[in-house]
C-alpha cells in the first residue's frame, strides 16, 4: 500500500509540474519603455555684448544720425520637444535692467530661421519695441532644433531710433549712457 501511495504522490507531482510549466510556441513578447524628455532651451550666439552708437552731425544745424545705430551680430538658437497637448512654444523678450533713454526706442526683429536644423521652427512676430514687459518675438515653436552657433536659428537685428511720440527734439535725453540687459525666454503657450 505504501508503494501505491508513493507512486500516486509521484504521479501527482509530475502532473502538477507539467501543468505549471510554460511551453514555447510560435510567438512571445516583452515590454520596451521609451522615455523622451521635455526640452525647452535657448541660447544666444555671436557677440556677448553689442553697442548701438549714434553718430554726431558733422555739419552745424543737422540732427544726430540714428541710421547706423544698428546691430545684427546675435543669433538665437533653441531646442524644443513638445507634447501633443502643449502644441507649441514661443520666445519672448524684455528689458530686465535699466530703461531706454527718454526719447528713444530700442527695437529688435527676429529674422526667419536659417534652415540648418529640423522640425517645426518658430516664426518671427515682426519688429518689437523693447520695454520691461515680455513680448513675443518668435511664435509657433514645435518639436525642433535650430542648429548651434552663429548663422543658425534666428538672426536678431537691433536698432535705436528717435521716438516719434515725443513732442520735441528737446525731450530727448542724450546725457544717459545706459547698459541694458535684454532677456529672452522660451515658454509654453
Amino acid at each position: 500500500m505504501k508503494k501505491k501511495l508513493l507512486a500516486l504522490a509521484a504521479l501527482g507531482v509530475v502532473f502538477a509540474l507539467n501543468t505549471n510549466a510554460q511551453t514555447d510556441d510560435k510567438d512571445d513578447n516583452h515590454t520596451v519603455e521609451i522615455n523622451i524628455p521635455e526640452v525647452a532651451i535657448l541660447d544666444l550666439e555671436g557677440k556677448t555684448a553689442i553697442s548701438l552708437n549714434v553718430e554726431a552731425p558733422t555739419e552745424a544745424g543737422k540732427a544726430v544720425d540714428f541710421s547706423k545705430a544698428k546691430d545684427s551680430s546675435i543669433w538665437l538658437n533653441y531646442s524644443s520637444i513638445v507634447s501633443k497637448k502643449e502644441n507649441s512654444r514661443d520666445v519672448s523678450v524684455k528689458i530686465s535692467k535699466n530703461n531706454v533713454p527718454d526719447g528713444m526706442l530700442l527695437k529688435v526683429t527676429a529674422g526667419a530661421d536659417a534652415g540648418n536644423g529640423d522640425g517645426t521652427m518658430g516664426k518671427s512676430t515682426g519688429t518689437v519695441t523693447l520695454n520691461s514687459k515680455d513680448q513675443k518675438v518668435i511664435d509657433g515653436i514645435g518639436s525642433c532644433y535650430t542648429g548651434d552657433g552663429a548663422k543658425n536659428g534666428h538672426n536678431l537685428s537691433y536698432s535705436l531710433e528717435l521716438d516719434p511720440s515725443k513732442g520735441s527734439y528737446a525731450d530727448i535725453d542724450f546725457d544717459q549712457d545706459v547698459t541694458l540687459t535684454i532677456t529672452y525666454t522660451i515658454s509654453n503657450k
